[in-house]
């Protein structure tokens, strides 16, 4: 456009010197410069500049002569003639015709009124400006349809014949093309054309080809194309053109056809009565050029697939053997380019519309193989069966499914010994088409790397393809893995030998190849390092290709993984500079996989590659920062902690440069560095616990006010991390107050995944006491319970801790009880124990919170416990039992303090529990002998006593057998005088742990005089009884351990401090001495 302006609009600045400096200049050009003659001057000088080989001045002289009246009709072809040619032969004058305004106006001007000669010159140069679309569009909006169908129908054939090359041109906009279509519909234009054809115009020929090929490119686009091409006649046009045109006719006409047909199935009946399906056959033959092949196979896939009686018609003509030879033509006659693809697609579905569908074909040909009586018949027929493997799809599948692994095992017998090369090659060529349709090969074993073979069998000399024919072999007979098909080091000597001076192809199936071998066998990657893989595999991930450089990315990433010494060998190779090339410039999985690779490979802080890896986040290259955070995240994560502290330091720039880019627009980049600064604070306490942790807190607490998921995601996240070490760094715990209110909010978002990591930055932030007292329970309880209802097994585990740590900083009230009954915690945190592994942190996090609710408050009139929940639910309580007989103490100490809580409310169930858990019983014993804490002590006796109520005998072998009897016995004896234990037996805490040893409860009245509920230490009396009462050696270890002394005192004592047990004693010790039976039942 710049160019156009230049010789539309004349400069008005001048520079004098220009001439004055020129000492060739004539006379006239140093003559002093006035006013008029200054714009004149600069004028050509700008001319001259910007239109060096005068182009621009000759199509605005040439426009210019056609605009005028005065020009003669000489003048005016001249000036067509010389414009078609500057079109047609200088780059610049289609951009300088575009511009001018009144170039397409006059043309169509021209077109319409002038003289034959002149509308033959103008129609050539509207043709010749359709090469570009936007002048295409011009033309046509120009209104030129209406004189070029009039030149059309004119008598002269020259006329005809420029008409039709124009309206060829204006008609090649594509199914795109709707302006296009709008005008072609309303103008007629497909009706005139088909009239034009059967009149059998004399220049028929040339303008045949033009009108089919115009009527080709109007068919996709046009309305109303089919019902006026039907209304003309033509179906039997082209039917006629298909014996008399020309080759380029012909081929336009067969496209028409088969897109007629399957337009209007009708059709089909015309073209058969006219007897073109043999002639359409006959089209198919080598004779023809592969535009027409290919077309006339497309009519007769369209004529099969629309018409049963064309199938058994194209049949009885011996078109099944025409068919089979035209799919395997362009390999017989080396073919190349869409039309040779075209033709083989095209009849391989005719013949499976013929012969019942593609499936159909295939096993007729697999079957067909073995009565072939010659080399040429099978080389053909597998050809062809090549042919319908590669155009094998869903809808095939769908039709009926072929079972590949029959075509390969037809396939495979073809390799004998002595084969001929071209059934080896044909061979070869249809477990290509196998082992390269994902449909088929994706129910393969090992299908890729059966590809791979046969791509490197395709390009290996004689004596290896030999040894690669071999290992395909045994792959196909499932006689091994890769490793032992390609004969292990052999093979991997044998494919590292092909990434040197081999193909780039080749090469790409050899890297490939050792990249299955290398993320499958671990004896591989010794076996590439020992055949000097490593300096090859380093020079293609310098100069292979795409494909190449990213599986030499990770055959390098699995072998660093695998051995340090071999980490060495690949650090040592200089592999570093090319995986930054990749990650810079590489496509997104390669930039993914040098990100991976680099981890992998570099083990120590290096302050080069950190340092270019931080230049690459300020660049404009790559544009995704994604895989170079992931490459900076390893190598700072190894950083010694001075180099990430000392300003102006590689690790420090790189740390402070992802904290800058927090800060950024790009949604992708704030939320990537959040993640990759979580991951290096969750690692690294001691980063967590220096300035720059707070530097980061500043900056992603600014990003919880945005709207975008994903950075509110990895912000919480980021978070999480940093308060890991809230209680050691408090510049982190005074920031972080600032953070808590915008976190509840998110706990709360209606985003499942932005509730959830916010509840795990709470989670963390709650290990901060002063925090922890200014949440808000109730906000803190129903997010959390949300998450352990919905969440992920992390932040499940979080919303646990979350829940612990704030019960723990403050008392259990009736406000905090009742908000935890309406939101089903309890429950929640028994579900989520269920699904947890035993001994993790997950299940110390959830049994901590269920501890913690079940020292709740005395229960109300309008609040009951939270833990009564689980009297209620008596099945929710099986996931704790569990924890006593797998987790580690500590853990087995907050399972049976829960549990304990149970023993009156639940007595037999616990009890049947207790019991039928393995190695339940001995466990809980080892913490009652054990354990320090009177809470577990007794609360692991009332277990114990609940488990001897429903299974007596259990209780007595488990302890046998776990020698834990008589320690037992001594520890229970122990608990009686023990001060520690001996305040649980206190009236005011029986509702702590108690056990009710009838079925109804009794009044509160009678609670004092009655032994119907035992609580507190005094649970240990009742299983001193129950071990008497059934086993003499327990009787006897009773009284050894000293229990006749101690029950004594205990009677001795004070009768109403031991009202409720009195009875109960005095029956122990009359057992102990005289009668086992009289006490428990």
């Amino acid at each position: 456009m710049a160019a156009t302006l230049a010789w539309r609009f004349s400069p008005t600045n001048s520079n004098t010197n220009d001439l004055e400096r020129n000492g060739d200049a004539k006379p006239r050009d140093l003559e002093p410069l006035t006013p008029h003659t200054l714009p004149k001057a600069n004028s050509r000088d700008r001319s001259s500049m910007e239109d060096p080989d005068g182009t621009l001045a000759s199509v605005a002289q040439c426009i210019e002569q056609l605009r005028q009246n005065s020009s003669s009709t000489q003048e005016k072809e001249n000036s067509l003639v010389q414009l078609l040619e500057l079109i047609n032969t200088r780059e610049n004058a289609f951009s300088a015709v575009g511009s001018h305004s009144q170039a397409v106006p006059v043309l169509v001007s021209l077109l319409r009124s002038g003289i034959l000669g002149i509308k033959l010159q103008a129609a050539s140069v509207l043709g010749s400006l359709c090469k570009e679309n936007e002048l295409r569009l011009k033309v046509l909006l120009g209104g030129c349809i209406p004189p070029l169908l009039g030149l059309l129908k004119s008598n002269s054939a020259e006329g005809q014949i420029a008409a039709a090359k124009t309206i060829y041109a204006v008609s090649q906009g594509g199914a795109k093309d709707h302006v296009g279509s709008k005008i072609f519909s309303t103008e007629g234009v497909v009706p005139v054309l088909w009239e034009q054809l059967e009149k059998g115009l004399n220049a028929r020929n040339v303008v045949d080809e033009l009108l089919t090929g115009a009527l080709r490119n109007l068919s996709s686009s046009t309305e109303g194309f089919w019902a006026a091409t039907i209304q003309a006649g033509g179906v039997d046009t082209l039917v006629k053109l298909l014996t008399t045109g020309q080759s380029s006719t012909q081929a336009n006409v067969c496209f028409l056809l088969a897109c007629m047909m399957m337009e209007d199935a009708s059709v089909c009946t015309k073209v058969m009565s006219a007897d073109a399906t043999k002639q359409l056959l006959k089209l198919l033959g080598s004779g023809n050029e592969a535009s027409v092949r290919a077309e006339a196979a497309a009519a007769l896939k369209s004529l099969s697939a629309q018409c049963k009686e064309a199938r058994r018609d194209i049949a009885n003509c011996n078109g099944i053997p025409v068919l089979i030879n035209a799919t395997i033509a362009p390999s017989k006659e080396f073919m190349q380019g869409e039309y040779a693809q075209a033709l083989q697609e095209n009849a391989m579905c005719a013949l499976a519309n013929i012969s019942g569908g593609l499936s159909y074909v295939i096993s007729s040909l697999g079957q067909s193989l073995e009565s072939c009586t010659s080399p040429a018949q099978v080389a053909d027929t597998l050809g062809a069966l090549a042919s319908a493997l590669m155009i094998y799809d869903s809808k095939a599948e769908y039709s009926r499914a072929s079972d590949p692994t029959d075509v390969e095992k037809t396939l495979v017998k073809q390799f004998k010994s002595r084969l001929p090369f071209l059934v080896q090659e044909r061979t070869i060529e249809a477990l290509a088409s196998l082992y390269g349709n994902s449909i088929l090969a994706g129910k393969l074993a090992n299908s890729d790397a059966k590809r791979l073979l046969v791509g490197l069998i395709t390009m290996a000399t004689n004596e290896v393809q030999d040894e690669l024919i071999r290992s395909l072999l045994i792959l196909c007979n499932n006689q091994g893995s890769l490793w032992q098909a390609l004969q292990g080091r052999e093979g991997i000597q044998l494919l590292i030998s092909l990434l040197g001076l081999s193909s780039e192809q080749q090469q790409e199936c050899a890297v490939a190849l050792l990249c299955l071998l290398s993320n499958d066998n671990d004896e591989s990657k010794w076996a590439i390092t020992a055949a000097g893989g490593i300096p090859p595999l380093v020079q293609i991930l310098e100069t292979g290709s795409a494909k190449a450089k990213e599986d030499s990315a990770t055959i390098l990433g699995n072998l660093c993984n695998h051995s340090e010494d071999i980490r060495a060998c690949v650090e040592s190779a200089d592999a570093v500079p090319a995986l930054l090339w990749l990650l810079k410039n590489g496509s997104p999985n390669g930039k993914e996989i040098a990100s991976k690779t680099l981890n992998h490979l570099i083990h120590k802080s290096d302050t080069a590659t950190i340092s270019q890896l931080t230049a690459l986040l300020t660049s404009d290259l790559p544009e995704s920062k994604v895989y170079v955070l992931d490459a900076l995240k390893s190598l700072l994560s190894v950083a010694p902690l001075s180099d990430m502290l000392r300003e102006g330091s590689a690790a420090n720039d790189a740390i402070e440069t992802m904290i800058k880019i927090l800060s950024f627009t790009k949604e992708e980049t704030q939320a990537k560095s959040a993640l990759v600064l979580a991951g290096i604070f969750e690692l690294r306490k001691d980063l967590r616990e220096t300035s720059i942790a707070l530097k980061a807190l500043w900056s992603v607490v600014k990003l919880l006010h945005v709207e975008s998921e994903n950075i509110l995601v990895e912000s919480s996240r980021c978070l999480a991390a940093i308060f890991l070490s809230v209680k050691e760094n408090r510049d982190v715990a005074a920031v972080a107050k600032d953070a808590l209110p915008l976190l509840l909010v998110l706990a709360n978002s209606p985003i499942l995944l932005v509730a959830e990591q916010a509840v795990c930055a709470l989670a963390n932030l709650l290990l901060d006491g002063e925090a922890s007292e200014k949440a808000i329970s109730e906000e803190i309880v129903l997010s959390a319970t949300r998450v352990l209802h919905e969440g992920t097994n992390v932040g499940r585990t979080h919303a646990a801790a979350a829940i612990a740590r704030l019960l723990q900083s403050r008392q259990i009230d009736s406000a905090l009880t009742d908000c935890v009954n309406r939101a089903g915690t309890v429950l929640a945190l028994v579900s989520f124990l269920e699904a947890a592994d035993g001994g993790s942190v997950a299940t110390s996090e959830a049994l901590d919170a269920l501890a913690f609710l079940s020292r709740s408050f005395e229960a109300s009139e309008h609040v009951k416990p939270a833990w009564a929940v689980l009297a209620e639910f008596p099945n929710s309580i099986t996931p704790i039992v569990s924890c006593i007989a797998d987790a580690p103490p500590l853990l087995q100490d907050k399972a049976i303090e829960i549990l304990s809580r149970l023993c009156r409310a639940q007595r037999i169930f616990l009890g049947n529990a207790v019991a039928c858990a393995s190695g339940c019983i001995s466990s809980v014993a080892r913490r009652v002998i054990s354990s320090l804490n009177a809470r577990v002590k007794i609360g692991g006796t009332a277990l114990l006593v609940c488990a001897a109520k429903v299974n007596h005998q259990r209780v007595v072998e488990d302890l046998n057998e776990s020698n834990s009897c008589a320690p037992l016995i001594h520890s229970l004896v122990g608990m009686l005088t023990s001060v520690e234990t001996s305040k649980y037996g206190d009236q005011a805490d029986k509702d702590t742990v108690s056990i009710c040893r009838i079925a109804e409860e009794v009044s509160e009245s009678d609670l004092e005089r009655s032994t119907s509920v035992i609580y507190g230490a005094n649970i240990a009396i009742w299983l001193l009884s129950a071990l008497a009462s059934r086993d003499d050696k327990s009787k006897a270890g009773i009284m050894e351990a000293g229990a006749i002394e101690v029950l004594t005192e205990k009677i001795s004592q004070s009768f109403l401090q031991y009202a409720q047990v009195f009875s109960f004693v005095c029956n122990l010790n009359k057992m102990l001495v005289f009668d086992p039976q009289c006490i428990y039942p």
